[in-house]
């Protein structure tokens, strides 16, 4: 098993989470037991939040060892956030979670269970046959499922998630690559341009949570714009 001479960072975006950050720090206290790994880094993103979250985070998180929060002095959505974490992370693997805990970060030892020499990104998938949905509103379902069918004919790959954060790189892969995107769709880009770059992917089924705490930054229809406008690229850049 690879797990245990691999070094992995858990990266976080929060923007705004004062009310999630407390709800954030038992999950991952429980997923750092079960992960059980002597090389993990956990770092935030505090991604230009106008609330206390930046000082929360210093605070609750202080008795941690290698966590590292940087601060965005403006928000710079999800592509900066990413942008962020490929320049400051210098482990072997990383993995994107959302920082209200929708994936349990439990997932994060079995992503880890999975990984071998060749495999390169570990996807979280929700929308996976063995994966499940529970609560979440109608219209954004409607748009990851279409967006998740559309992204599956114009990468031809049976990969049935596209459109989740919940994703596990091998850092290497994803050093190199330019994100070109807004907002959430950059989660996407990072994807396909990895696959396309020639990472190899297994998918791990899970269960896709409504969020407990604080409200969803999520702009729908912003959102879908931003992947229509996206696919048509992509028809290109294949």
């Amino acid at each position: 098993n690879t797990m245990f001479n691999s070094s992995l960072t858990i990266a976080v975006p929060l923007y705004n989470e004062s009310e999630t950050i407390d709800y954030m720090k038992e999950r991952l206290i429980e997923a750092i037991e079960k992960i059980n790994l002597p090389n993990l880094n956990i770092l935030f993103v505090d991604d230009g939040s106008t609330d206390n979250t930046f000082d929360l985070l210093t605070k609750k998180f202080s008795d941690f060892k290698n966590v590292e929060i940087i601060k965005h002095n403006k928000n710079k959505n999800l592509n900066g956030f990413l942008i962020t974490v490929i320049n400051n992370c210098d482990t072997e693997f990383v993995v994107f979670l959302d920082s209200d805990c929708t994936f349990d970060p439990i997932y994060i030892a079995d992503m880890l269970n999975l990984i071998s020499p060749d495999i390169d990104i570990i996807n979280g998938s929700p929308y996976h046959p063995e994966g499940d949905v529970e609560g979440v509103k109608r219209g954004r379902l409607l748009v990851s499922n279409g967006a998740n069918m559309l992204y599956k004919l114009l990468v031809d790959k049976n990969i049935s998630s596209f459109t989740s954060i919940f994703k596990m790189y091998r850092t290497s892969k994803i050093k190199n690559i330019l994100i070109e995107t807004k907002g959430f769709v950059a989660v996407t880009e990072l994807f396909i341009k990895a696959i396309l770059n020639g990472a190899n992917v297994i998918e791990l089924p899970c269960v896709l949570r409504i969020r407990k705490y604080g409200d969803s930054k999520i702009n729908i229809i912003k959102s879908t714009k931003n992947h229509l406008i996206f696919m048509s690229k992509l028809m290109f850049y294949k």
